[in-house]
């Protein structure tokens, strides 16, 4: 390289170091300046449970350093940690506001260690009566691990069961994935395993098409009803022996 080289790039060294050092010196200054302190927090997103004075509670003492400076990734840190928040988005807006974003969790019910189940299968730590206040609590109960599998198959009975005009008040699931819903008229339907795939569904359709006619028959909702079998059911009345309807 020859001398005239080596002094090119130390110029174009020195004028990007002096560049780097005034763009350093801007930022601290702006950090610094009255102008760009965070003045405001807007809240948005569909909630119900969460209030904006819990929002600017969990971002107390996080917002030192202006506009510039703030954590974002802390700030979702915080904010995340708030009871009944699903997801979170932090966002400046210039020159003095954040925007945060919310999406809270949907409770389908409590789970038996206390947490509650979102319908998204994920148990978190919220206050139960704030659940109840936006309809009847199911109760779960069953292996923590097993919760996303008990969301969806919720999902899948109580859409199969509410044109007979019953509503699951319980669900358990087994170790294996067993099933056993209670309505809240009392009816406990033992419903078992899906297995193979699809026999759980095969089950609901074939109650769909012969309670009807059990209430019928009994003059009442029975006491329980077994789908575990492949090509009926057991009835149980509320009084008297149990029933079979297409047993085999």
């Amino acid at each position: 390289m020859s001398a005239l080289q080596l002094m090119q790039w130390t110029t174009r060294l020195l004028l990007a170091a002096a560049a780097a050092m005034l763009l350093f010196g801007i930022l601290r200054w702006a950090a610094a300046h009255p102008r760009f302190e965070l003045r405001r927090i807007e809240v948005r997103g569909e909630v119900a449970h969460v209030s904006a004075a819990a929002v600017r509670a969990a971002l107390a003492g996080r917002l030192q350093g202006g506009f510039f400076a703030v954590s974002l990734p802390q700030l979702r840190q915080a904010l995340e940690a708030i009871p009944w928040v699903a997801a979170v988005s932090v966002r400046r807006v210039f020159p003095d506001r954040l925007v945060v974003t919310l999406r809270e969790h949907r409770a389908l019910g409590v789970w038996s260690d206390g947490r509650l189940l979102a319908d998204d299968g994920r148990l978190f730590a919220a206050n139960v009566a704030e659940a109840e206040l936006d309809g009847p609590v199911v109760q779960f109960d069953g292996p923590p691990r097993l919760a996303p599998e008990a969301a969806r198959r919720y999902a899948e009975i109580a859409a199969a069961l509410a044109p007979l005009a019953l509503t699951v008040a319980a669900l358990e699931i087994s170790e294996r994935g067993a099933l056993r819903v209670v309505t809240d008229s009392g009816l406990r339907l033992e419903l078992g395993r899906d297995e193979p795939p699809g026999r759980l569904r095969e089950s609901l359709a074939r109650l769909a098409a012969v309670y009807p006619y059990v209430l019928a028959q009994l003059g009442e909702p029975p006491r329980g009803i077994d789908l575990r079998y492949p090509n009926g059911m057991a009835v149980a009345p509320r009084r008297g022996a149990a029933s079979a309807a297409g047993k085999s």
